[in-house]
């Protein structure tokens, strides 16, 4: 498995790890109609867009609505597709980028960086206090320890 594969691992456990790639935010009281890998882009925006005032993240990456919506223009990932695990991997490697994979993997990033880039985007990641970025935010908190995060990320960025 490659080092952006270990990479989507971890950010997969900490953010959905009972429910992988079908994943909704336990705060949404009015759930999909399907699991979100049998939901288009489309309707996963309709269900978004009638059912306000509740979390909508979704999916392994836990995706928030501005976030999918902006990283689904990006791509150009058209509407009628499927929110499959692979377009979903597809849609969270622009975060990584976006958080610095790319200068990492070159060596043009330290680690600690990377990390805490990566938690101000997965509300699930430690920053080095131990908390989330987003600690108290609709619920969010770090569901693992820096220590197992810094463990496993040496292991995929070493030195």
């Amino acid at each position: 498995m490659g080092r952006v594969a270990r990479l989507r691992q971890i950010i997969g456990h900490a953010e959905s790890r009972r429910h992988g790639y079908d994943a909704v935010q336990y705060g949404a009281t009015i759930r999909p109609p399907r699991p979100p890998t049998a939901m288009t882009l489309a309707e996963i925006y309709q269900w978004i867009d009638e059912t306000p005032g509740q979390p909508h993240a979704i999916g392994r990456y836990q995706f928030i609505p501005p976030t999918l919506r902006r990283v689904v223009r990006q791509v150009g990932v058209p509407l009628n597709t499927r929110f499959s695990p692979k377009v979903q991997d597809r849609l969270a490697d622009v975060l990584l980028a976006e958080a610095g994979v790319p200068q990492a993997l070159a060596g043009e990033m330290p680690r600690e960086v990377l990390m805490h880039n990566l938690a101000r985007i997965w509300a699930g990641l430690p920053t080095a206090s131990g908390r989330s970025y987003y600690h108290g935010i609709a619920g969010n908190r770090a569901s693992i320890t820096w220590e197992d995060y810094a463990d496993a990320m040496a292991r995929i960025f070493p030195g």
